[in-house]
């Protein structure tokens, strides 16, 4: 599309009331979003592993989580090594049991959202 066609759109677009303007934003809006999801629907899907299996920690989880809701645990090899209240808790709880290396892990509580950033 050339810079003369976008002006051209500009220039028109500012005679529209303010309720016109609001429903083209919509439309375009939702033809973006609309193209957006044809393009995802080309992309390749990613291939799945059947021969994946588990680790111990993620059977553990699955099998266990609800038990320990609003808790950190430290896994080992599929193993409940400690729980706490803090990651801090649950990590030194875990040492104190010689093991200095688990995987700490913050069980949801349902009411909970997760939440993540730098």
């Amino acid at each position: 599309m050339s810079i003369a066609i976008i002006n051209e759109i500009i220039e028109k677009s500012a005679e529209l009331t303010s309720e016109e303007r609001r429903e083209l934003i919509r439309l375009l809006h939702d033809q973006e979003l609309e193209k957006q999801a044809e393009e995802r629907a080309k992309r390749p899907k990613p291939k799945v592993n059947s021969n994946y299996v588990p680790s111990p920690n993620v059977i553990w989880l699955k099998e266990n989580a609800q038990k320990y809701s609003g808790l950190y645990v430290a896994l080992y090899e599929g193993e409940l090594i400690a729980t706490g209240r803090t990651i801090k808790e649950a990590n030194l709880a875990a040492k104190a049991k010689g093991f200095p290396k688990t995987l700490l892990h913050k069980i949801m509580r349902e009411d909970e959202e997760a939440w993540g950033g730098w």
